[in-house]
């Protein structure tokens, strides 16, 4: 079996591009949260020389003269756009493994000739295409890492390769090793590069021919796996990115600021929920939590408090969560201050099935249904059908600024695009 993985080329842009074709063929940009920053470029955007992270005030007069095209961050929009391009891999193979919002690695049996399917690969791009509007590159290769090299470079020659690069080729793989900079494999940082550089070690090609025990003492195992893969040997526990996730946070800056304890108190309780939801998604629950509320740092004598309370049995219940941030939150509180942002960190996660129980809690038999019941309507009729009471209802002023923000066109039944 070869290993593959396909990515979303400009994903967010792309995204954006399907349900509106005005977007198609011009400058185009994703502003962050608050519309603050530029996140996502597409192709004609980076050749105005638009850089990743660009806040929006300096980038305003490129913007207006060349008629750059912007639009507001919708999560909601991508994550349905990631679920649908793998339900399409999911009818060409029995193994999908989702990297990251826009790529997914995938298997695909081996040619008779020990090649990767190239024709197979390009099946599938069209079939993305088709069936979901997103342009993708895909990479083949014996092994995980092999195939990541060869979709970044068909992402770096698009043209020349169509989309599509296959590594089985031994041949084809020593000549463009020798041109691959060394800090462009999946998994070498900066960091890494720097240290090495002093050994000679410059490009792809270099650190394959790296024999593996000085490339364990140089970088530990990981390196020493990296190595291994780079010459088309699997390693089935090489993973160059920390596997469990060991805390998580949610923060958000206010739309407008705030000054009312009822107010910070609803807005940590919401992100409190959304906390809880993500580790709950990842079958995790915490020990400790962590809730902050801070002013502007550009204003004198701006408020900036946080609060540590240990969860006592560990836990990803909303409602537990959410209570103890309100609380916090109400403590925090200072008459007369303005705030301009808050937040929550979950930390100490474990797994559900291996938590440590509290010999003197007494918990609620019900919870598991309830909570399934909860994510399972949000999950099929839309985040916050259904919510806690404490989170309030509909828009707020505190609520993050996406001015120029799409429909939600694939997640909202009354957004959706009707053809005229």
């Amino acid at each position: 079996m070869s290993w593959a993985i396909v990515d979303i080329e400009n994903f967010y842009c792309s995204a954006e591009r399907v349900f509106d074709p005005t977007l198609r063929n011009v400058p185009l940009i994703v502003l962050s949260n608050g519309d603050g920053c530029a996140i996502a470029r597409s192709a004609e955007a980076k050749a105005l020389h638009i850089s990743m992270g660009a806040p929006m005030f300096k980038i305003r007069d490129i913007v207006k003269r060349h008629g750059v095209q912007y639009r507001s961050s919708s999560y909601e929009l991508y994550s349905d756009m990631n679920r649908r391009f793998n339900m399409v891999l999911s009818e060409f193979s029995d193994t999908v493994e989702i990297y990251s919002i826009d790529e997914s690695f995938f298997r695909l049996p081996l040619l008779p000739s020990g090649l990767g399917d190239v024709e197979q690969a390009q099946r599938i791009r069209a079939t993305i295409k088709q069936h979901v509007g997103l342009p993708t590159r895909i990479g083949l290769g014996p092994t995980r890492t092999l195939s990541k090299v060869a979709n970044a470079l068909a992402k770096a020659s698009e043209k020349v390769w169509n989309g599509v690069i296959d590594l089985h080729d031994e041949g084809l793989r020593r000549r463009m090793f020798a041109e691959w900079p060394v800090e462009e494999v999946w998994g070498i940082g900066k960091a890494m590069a720097k240290r090495l550089h002093p050994l000679g070690i410059r490009t792809t090609a270099d650190l394959a021919a790296m024999p593996p025990d000085v490339a364990r003492d140089v970088g530990t195992v990981v390196l020493e796996r990296l190595v291994r893969e780079l010459n088309g040997v699997e390693c089935s526990d090489f993973q160059p990115e920390p596997e469990a996730l060991k805390s998580t946070a949610v923060t958000r800056t206010f739309g407008d600021p705030v000054r009312d304890r009822e107010v910070l108190r609803e807005a940590m309780v919401r992100r409190a929920v959304r906390a809880a939801e993500k580790i709950r998604a990842q079958k995790l629950q915490a020990c400790r939590l962590i809730a902050f509320a801070h002013g502007s740092r550009f204003k004198p004598n701006a408020p900036s408090a946080s609060k540590v309370a240990r969860m006592s049995p560990s836990t990803n219940d909303p409602r537990v969560i959410a209570g103890t941030a309100a609380r916090m939150a109400e403590a925090m509180f200072e008459q007369g201050a303005v705030y301009s942002k808050c937040g929550v960190m979950l930390e100490g996660l474990e797994p559900e099935s291996g938590a440590q129980q509290d010999l003197f809690a007494s918990p609620d038999p019900r919870s598991p249904a309830l909570l399934a019941a909860l994510d399972g309507i949000n999950d099929r009729f839309g985040r916050n059908t259904l919510r806690l009471a404490s989170e309030g209802m509909g828009a707020k002023s505190y609520d993050t600024k996406r001015t120029f923000k799409s429909p939600s066109w694939t997640t909202r039944i009354d957004q959706v695009p009707v053809a005229r």
